[in-house]
């Protein structure tokens, strides 16, 4: 199984949200499953049906959130010396067609959150950026379109 990238932060969150999941709210999915399981375990049981499927959705979800757990690795990153775009990074690169310029730290698939400023190294954009020095140029293929962009600077 190959391992993902995590920042601690990232990982912290996502445990946070494993152990809310299975301390709030599956006690509250299984006590309504059980109410509904009062009025019996038949087809024309609609509260039934729901609290099971509810059931299942929230099973699924803490199963996802598991498997990413277990394929994270915690990159803890120190200074560098070298100043070039690499995993824990924060950047910013401006947008030559828009001239727009956007601040980035890069992370993991599983923390990405490109509203908030982190950039997956899994996305394309990412993928483009890694290993690129300031004042660098890159062109790369998005779903939007072409788009180029400049690397202003990078820190750690």
């Amino acid at each position: 199984m190959e391992k993902v990238p995590i920042t601690r932060q990232g990982f912290r969150k996502l445990y946070a949200q494993l152990i809310y999941l299975r301390r709030v709210v599956r006690p509250r999915v299984l006590e309504e499953l059980q109410e509904a399981r009062l009025y019996g375990v038949k087809i024309d049981n609609q509260q039934y049906l729901l609290a099971r499927e509810q059931h299942r959705m929230l099973q699924r979800e803490i199963d996802d959130l598991q498997a990413k757990i277990s394929q994270c690795e915690i990159v803890v990153g120190g200074k560098f010396l070298v100043r070039r775009v690499t995993f824990g990074a924060r950047i910013a690169v401006l947008n030559m067609d828009t001239g727009q310029v956007y601040h980035f730290q890069m992370v993991g698939p599983f923390e990405s959150d490109v509203r908030n400023g982190k950039l997956s190294i899994d996305s394309p954009v990412g993928r483009g950026l890694m290993g690129r020095n300031p004042g660098e140029e890159i062109t790369v293929l998005t779903p939007a379109g072409e788009r180029t962009y400049r690397i202003l600077h990078v820190d750690f």
